[in-house]
């Protein structure tokens, strides 16, 4: 029966910590930790945290960092068999960690495992959901269309998991893409967790860094000249996406020129990525564009 060290993240998450936090305490299997790193809040989030008792762990940053760092910051107090996420403002359901404990318990080769996802809004009303397929390679399938959400993931620890410390859209992507590029994977093929999308988001402020992480990861993961070649076309696939993230910045600063000629690169690929190249033609077009995508 494996203890799962779950990383938890804060900075001024006083809103929605407890029910976060609740969602752990009503977990079907009860062998886990909470190692909550405060970010230098400036809210109660402290106070919140700390009235669950020792089960939570609190430890806090001497600074304000960029997320990758303050994740690695409370990697080094987990030591767990395995690993688990959950944001402060998400959700977990009650089988979450059981069901990964049965996988790792039954599949000692597996290294990671993520399920699906509820999304839901700043109420808890759901508004769409995100479920894995099946595969027979999960890193191909994430290459075509990344579908992993942090807070469904678990890993097994072997003491050196390491983010990138200073990705701050995109630290999860980085560590998980790279891990199931060489490692065996699985999936629960339906929602154990509940993620909450709201429009002041960490992907909404980070808009100029989500083209250079993600391009930092994929420079990363094909310089394996093997992972390059078997994966020939999703890799153009994958970047394709970096040239569309930048596009979304360089239109966002009203670089349209700049937006286009970076979409040129990739028009042939999709009937998507020729419309998104016409599309870079007019503001306001792109915008409607993405309003009913």
């Amino acid at each position: 029966m494996g203890k799962f060290s779950i990383l938890m993240n804060c900075y001024n998450c006083q809103n929605d910590v407890k029910k976060a936090i609740e969602s752990v305490f009503s977990q079907t299997y009860q062998n886990w930790e909470i190692i909550f790193i405060d970010n230098c809040s400036t809210d109660k989030s402290f106070e919140i945290a700390q009235s669950f008792g020792e089960k939570v762990k609190i430890y806090q940053t001497p600074k304000l960092i960029p997320l990758g760092e303050a994740r690695n910051f409370g990697l080094k107090y987990c030591d767990g068999e395995f690993l688990a996420f959950l944001d402060t403002d998400d959700i977990w359901l009650p089988k979450k960690l059981e069901l990964q404990n049965s996988i790792f318990q039954n599949k000692p080769d597996v290294k990671l495992i993520y399920g699906g996802a509820i999304w839901i809004d700043e109420v808890d009303n759901k508004i769409g959901e995100l479920i894995p397929k099946f595969s027979n390679d999960y890193f191909k399938q994430n290459l075509l269309r990344y579908e992993i959400n942090m807070q469904s993931v678990a890993i097994r620890n072997d003491g050196k998991i390491q983010f990138r410390d200073s990705h701050q859209f995109s630290p999860d992507f980085d560590l998980f893409m790279k891990i199931i590029s060489n490692s065996k994977t699985e999936i629960i093929p339906n929602a154990i967790v509940k993620y909450r999308k709201l429009g002041n988001s960490l992907t909404s402020k980070k808009i100029s860094r989500w083209w250079i992480e993600t391009k930092e990861t994929l420079d990363d993961i094909f310089h394996n000249q093997d992972l390059s070649q078997k994966y020939k076309n999703e890799k153009k696939i994958a970047y394709a996406k970096v040239g569309y993230y930048k596009a979304q910045f360089l239109i966002s600063e009203n670089r349209l020129k700049e937006a286009r000629a970076e979409l040129n690169k990739y028009k042939d690929i999709s009937k998507t990525y020729k419309l998104l190249y016409f599309a870079s033609f007019s503001k306001t077009l792109w915008q409607i564009i993405h309003k009913f995508k």
